[in-house]
C-alpha cells in the first residue's frame, strides 16, 4: 500500500523520490528530537529517517508496537534549509491536494494561517481504495513554521489511519473530534530543531 505520509514538506517542490526505510537498516537521528515524543497522552518513538537530499531530513515516530505500513498514529518532524518561503510551501502542497481531488472522492483540506507568527497549520484528509471500497483513510494535521537561527523550514505533522471495516467509524469519529484535535495541535509546543550533522 502506498504511504500517503511519505510525502510531506517540500516532496512537491524539490523532492521526487528517496530511500525508504527498507534501505536503511538503523535509523539516524538528525535533529535534537530524538523522542520519545508525547502527544495526546501517548508516547512516540523515533522509527525511521532519512537525508534524501543535501537540504532535506525526515523522521518518523511511532506508538510502541505500531509499523510504519500499518500504523493508526504517527508524529513526523521534517525539515528543509535555504531560501524558501513557508507560502510558496504550502501553496505547493495544496496544488499537491487539489490534484488528488480528481481521483480520491474523500480528499479534502482546510490552511489556517497565524498572522501573529507566520505559521501555517494544513489539514486534510485523504484515502486509498478500489472503486467503491475505501481500504485506508488518513487525516493529517501539519504545521508549517521557520526554523530558528538560520533560513529553512520545518514541518510537524501528525497523522491518523482507518483501515478496511474500520474506516466508516473512523471517519464518524474524525467529524467529531477535529476541531478539537485541531485546536490541540494547534497549541502543541513543537520540538525545536536544530540539524545535526551540517
Amino acid at each position: 500500500m502506498k504511504s500517503f505520509s511519505r510525502y510531506c514538506l517540500l516532496a512537491v517542490i524539490l523532492f521526487s523520490s528517496y530511500k525508504t526505510k527498507n534501505s536503511q537498516p538503523k535509523v539516524k537521528e538528525y535533529f535534537t528530537v530524538p523522542g520519545p515524543l508525547s502527544y495526546n497522552q501517548t508516547s512516540y518513538q523515533l522509527s525511521w529517517s532519512a537525508h534524501p537530499s543535501a537540504n532535506y531530513y525526515k523522521q518518523e515516530y511511532l506508538p510502541a508496537g505500531e509499523k510504519s505500513a500499518s500504523f493508526t498514529h504517527m508524529l513526523m518532524v521534517e525539515a528543509v534549509t535555504g531560501d524558501i518561503a513557508i507560502k510558496d510551501v504550502v501553496s505547493a502542497k495544496i496544488k499537491e491536494l487539489e490534484q488528488r481531488k480528481k481521483t480520491d472522492p474523500m480528499a479534502n483540506y482546510q490552511v489556517i494561517e497565524n498572522k501573529a507568527t507566520g505559521d501555517y497549520l494544513l489539514d486534510f484528509i485523504m484515502s486509498e481504495g478500489n472503486g467503491s471500497n475505501t481500504d485506508v483513510a488518513e487525516w493529517n494535521a501539519y504545521r508549517y513554521a521557520n526554523l530558528k537561527g538560520r533560513k529553512g523550514i520545518q514541518l510537524f505533522a501528525y497523522s491518523t489511519r482507518g483501515y478496511g471495516a474500520a474506516v466508516n467509524g473512523f471517519l464518524k469519529n474524525l467529524k467529531i473530534i477535529r476541531q478539537k484535535e485541531i485546536s490541540a495541535f494547534a497549541a502543541y509546543k513543537i520540538p525545536a530543531v536544530i540539524i545535526k550533522n551540517e
